[in-house]
């Protein structure tokens, strides 16, 4: 009599085998989505730079307060705001603004905070700089100087 079947020894170690493939894939897949997610942030970031200054052009030389901004004008220049791949709550992208650099031009900067999730820039004012951090992983664009 021929029994059809796996027996149990033989279920465990396909099941082994396949926990440790796992273990062994998983990790770098999460490299390939941490690299799709810069992609993504840098096309959105480019997309919203394009849309900041098309408003600054149309507004008397006024950036956006907000990038919410650039959809209630009276001119829409981007339909969605696009979320940003980093952050957890998949929120928009981060943008501030600071009115005064050297010749009272105003400057902004809009960010992502990248893989590992914190701000590593921060504003020299005095200069019209922003200042990286180090360690930073931040996707950004800025019209200021960066340091």
């Amino acid at each position: 009599m021929i029994k059809k079947g796996f027996t149990l020894i033989e279920l465990l170690i396909v099941m082994t085998v396949l926990a440790i493939l796992a273990g062994i894939l998983v990790p770098s897949f999460r490299g390939y989505q941490n690299e799709a997610w810069l992609v993504k942030a840098e096309g959105d970031i480019g997309t919203l730079q394009m849309a900041v200054e098309s408003f600054f052009r149309s507004h008397d030389n006024r950036y956006p307060d907000t990038l919410d901004e650039l959809m209630t004008s009276d001119t829409r220049y981007i339909d969605k705001l696009p979320k940003d791949p980093f952050n957890t709550d998949r929120a928009a992208y981060g943008y501030e603004i600071v009115l005064k650099k050297p010749g009272n031009e105003p400057f902004y900067v809009i960010y992502s905070n990248g893989p590992n999730r914190i701000k590593n820039w921060d504003w020299n004012t005095s200069k019209g700089l922003v200042l990286l951090n180090e360690e930073s992983d931040d996707v950004l664009f800025t019209n200021a100087i960066i340091e």
